[in-house]
């Protein structure tokens, strides 16, 4: 499947982008406490946005991601 090593790749950069995002949330939480009410409302509105837009895309086009996906084996 020629897709899937751009499919990869974008999901490598996504991940990239998250860990850098989680590291600065930390690093904001433990240095202004008082930011961590801020942040964790982006964090829902992302993840509302990520969870919604695989929702919407799956109604668009008949496919369900997430049972692609096996939960159990996410385990690191």
């Amino acid at each position: 499947m020629e897709e899937l090593p751009g499919i990869e790749e974008h999901l490598k950069e996504a991940l990239s982008h998250l860990e850098q995002a989680i590291e600065q949330s930390v690093r904001t939480i433990v240095r202004q406490p008082a930011a961590q009410k801020e942040l964790a409302r982006a964090w829902e509105l992302f993840l509302g946005d990520f969870l919604g837009s695989v929702r919407e895309k799956g109604k668009q086009y008949e496919v369900n991601l997430f049972n692609l996906i096996s939960f159990p084996r996410l385990r690191r």
